[in-house]
């Protein structure tokens, strides 16, 4: 067991060998969905969107007429059912206009019981035309105890025994009521009975190319009538390779087939429209289909067309065998994508899902995946206009879905566990706000080091031994807890991470880890709140009558090694180098100079248009060669004006005429500023060197610069 969860568990952790697993489960599922109703009905309306982006198929080669029973047969030949020497004056006058077959999609396959002589006068009119096929229909009846009985019903006596051949006129629906697939045949253990278009085709092949127009069902599934063989959709269906929508096909009304000069019509209908047909050859060499396509007389069905163009218009059931003898004839079948070739479209797009969600994260992955699946989907047209290959799209494209959705679900959670032990990590170090940037960002940091300019703050306390010796371990440690804390809340404030505790000492980093642009300037903010809090911890602590300490800041901004600098045992995110050192010195320098905050003049370039600083000195820190200038940090913004004119206006005159080595008036300046602020460091600190300098003039080469002995 124990085997079996640490194996999940690295599984887990490996993105892509993870990811793999997904795909192939998201194809598995995609497999299994695909078998339900609903993903059928998806996949059929895709197959008739396909149909919709071909658009409609010139049909005036394929010779094909319909002849429709519709709204102007009823106003001229008043209601249905119409008498039946009708059909047979139709079939004589489309005989004597040459037509070359006559198909009757409709069924006779009962007596007329109230006029006999006009079944004669019909079956007498289909013996002496010899080229037409009458219609019969496949009945099946349910019995109890779910009981079937099938059997054929074919066209009535008088009709058979004209020795016509005769079809089925059956045509079966999906399971979302559309009109797709083609019956080639039924049958039962005694004789096997073709449909109407079917038994049309063979007629026709026999008689144009000599063949014998026989049907017969070869070993490999296709269906072979006459010089055709017919790819099936299942034991006994073909697809139809619709033309079109309704009226596709030239269609002419029933009604001026057998209006000629021998039959009177009713009213204003009566035009002998037919004598015109013959003239102009309108049936000369036609297949002509007669069938119902008015909406009331029910024979009518739902096809791929439907809609099209934005026209709903449902699809006579003549002209479903009209576009099924054409599919035929022109041999244009659509067969369906091997088995095998859609299981690999399943396994190929999970797959490129699992890619592009793990390699261009989700968001971007996102587009990705809408990409495959838009030139899948461009494909799966292009290979049914092109190739007549009906291309499976929902399956594949419920593959691609989940398979992204599942990777995304595993990304997320991987990345939220992820930043949950990167929040447990880092809280003790810098704020909230800096973590969710830093994941936000995605920039995490890795073991060993990249050099990067960034800003160090190092505080220490002053006298802190002194202070520790005066009082117990329980005071000491529980003054400095709340010193701590509050400088710590000032550090995570503005975005600072803390570095480490060296006894007393604070370390913090500004940029680091997630980098930003005013890094010196938060530092800055920093050290100036920290001490005003200072101020307030020393006014308490006073009033409590306990003694109370203070503290110096150095600030530096430069180039630093910053990462991971620890061992494997021990994560230690940590920054080294010079300018680190050199941070670390300028904390120390406060002691010389009497000052609180020191900062680098790296750091002074970086935030010198909001800074109030004055210059301190030129100085030589101990392990650097190349001087640098250091400056007090007296404020951001602005100071109070005495402050202005006094600490900052007039203190650097009287350093500019220190550096110009002119040593009364230097000391005039200062003590100007002594006599306000008698305890200003650096003025003190200047005063002493100006009298020093009285005495014991520099030498000629003096370069002002102030060399530290000490760290």
């Amino acid at each position: 067991m124990r085997f079996s969860i640490e194996t999940l568990q690295n599984l887990w952790r490996n993105q892509w060998l993870f990811g793999a697993v997904i795909a192939v489960v998201a194809a598995f599922l995609a497999l299994i969905l695909s078998y339900l109703p609903a993903f059928e009905t998806l996949e059929f309306k895709t197959y008739d969107t396909r149909f919709g982006l071909r658009g409609e198929l010139d049909t005036e080669a394929d010779n094909i007429v319909v002849v429709g029973i519709d709204d102007e047969s009823f106003a001229g030949l008043g209601k249905w059912p119409f008498p039946r020497v009708y059909f047979a004056h139709a079939i004589k006058n489309l005989r004597l206009a040459g037509a070359r077959l006559v198909i009757l999609d409709v069924e006779f396959t009962e007596p007329d019981p109230d006029n006999p002589r006009q079944d004669r006068v019909l079956a007498e009119t289909v013996r002496r035309a010899g080229n037409v096929i009458l219609a019969g229909k496949w009945v099946t009846e349910f019995a109890v105890n779910d009981i079937t009985y099938s059997y054929p019903l074919p066209p009535m006596e008088a009709l058979q025994e004209t020795r016509a051949p005769w079809g089925l006129v059956n045509v079966d629906e999906d399971i979302d009521g559309f009109v797709r697939r083609y019956l080639l045949f039924q049958g039962n253990s005694n004789s096997v009975y073709l449909s109407l278009s079917v038994l049309a085709y063979g007629l026709l092949s026999r008689t144009a190319n000599g063949h014998d127009g026989r049907v017969q069902l070869e070993a490999d599934g296709h269906f072979v009538v006459g010089n055709r063989r017919v790819p099936k959709i299942d034991y006994n269906s073909m697809l139809i390779n619709f033309r079109g929508p309704a009226g596709t096909f030239p269609t002419y009304s029933f009604s001026e087939i057998i209006d000629d000069e021998s039959l009177q019509l009713l009213g204003d209908e009566d035009t002998d429209v037919f004598e015109m047909h013959k003239e102009l050859g309108t049936f000369k060499g036609k297949i002509v289909f007669i069938g119902a396509t008015a909406e009331e007389l029910q024979d009518t069905k739902f096809a791929p067309f439907f809609g099209y163009r934005g026209r709903q218009r449902k699809l006579p059931g003549v002209e479903v065998h009209a576009n099924a003898l054409s599919t035929l004839m022109r041999g244009d079948f659509i067969r369906r994508e091997p088995y095998a070739l859609t299981l690999l479209m399943i396994l190929l797009g999970a797959a490129l899902a699992t890619v592009a969600t793990k390699w261009l994260k989700p968001f971007r992955g996102l587009f990705a995946v809408l990409g495959v699946l838009l030139l899948y989907f461009i494909w799966g047209v292009f290979a049914f206009i092109h190739f007549h290959l009906w291309v499976q799209i929902a399956a594949p494209f419920l593959a691609i879905a989940l398979s992204y959705v599942g990777n995304v679900v595993h990304q997320t959670l991987t990345e939220q566990r992820e930043r949950i032990r990167i929040k447990k990590t880092w809280e003790h170090f810098m704020s909230h706000n800096v973590i969710e940037a830093m994941l936000k960002s995605g920039k995490m940091p890795k073991f060993g080091g990249e050099r990067r300019e960034l800003t160090v703050l190092f505080s220490d306390i002053r006298g802190f031994t002194t202070f520790s010796e005066r009082h117990s371990s329980r005071e000491v440690v529980a003054q400095l807890h709340e010193y701590l804390t509050a400088m710590v809340d000032i550090i995570f404030k503005y975005g600072g991470t803390l570095d480490k505790f060296v006894g007393d000492e604070i370390m913090a980093l500004y940029g680091a880890p997630y980098y930003y642009r005013n890094h010196a300037e938060n530092a800055c903010k920093t050290a100036l709140e920290m001490v005003a809090r200072l101020r307030y911890l020393q006014r308490k602590w006073s009033a409590r009558k306990k003694d109370y300490f203070q503290i110096g800041i150095g600030i530096n901004t430069g180039k630093v090694i910053v990462g991971n600098l620890g061992s494997s045992q021990l994560f230690d995110y940590t920054v080294i180098g010079d300018d680190v050192n050199l941070g670390a010195r300028l904390e120390g320098a406060n002691k010389q100079y009497g000052t609180t905050i020191i900062i680098s003049e790296s750091t002074y370039r970086a935030v010198r248009k909001k800074a109030v600083v004055r210059e301190l000195d030129l100085v030589r820190v101990k392990g650097k060669k190349k001087p640098v200038r250091i400056f007090e940090l007296r404020g951001m913004g602005s100071v109070p004006d005495i402050e202005q004119d006094l600490i900052i206006n007039v203190y650097t005159q009287g350093l500019e005429y220190y550096k110009q080595q002119k040593w009364y008036e230097a000391l005039t300046e200062f003590k100007r500023i002594l006599h306000y602020f008698p305890t200003d460091g650096p003025t003190r600190v200047y005063i002493k060197r100006c009298l020093d300098f009285i005495e014991n003039p520099p030498p000629e080469n003096w370069d002002g610069v102030y060399e530290f002995t000490t760290k």
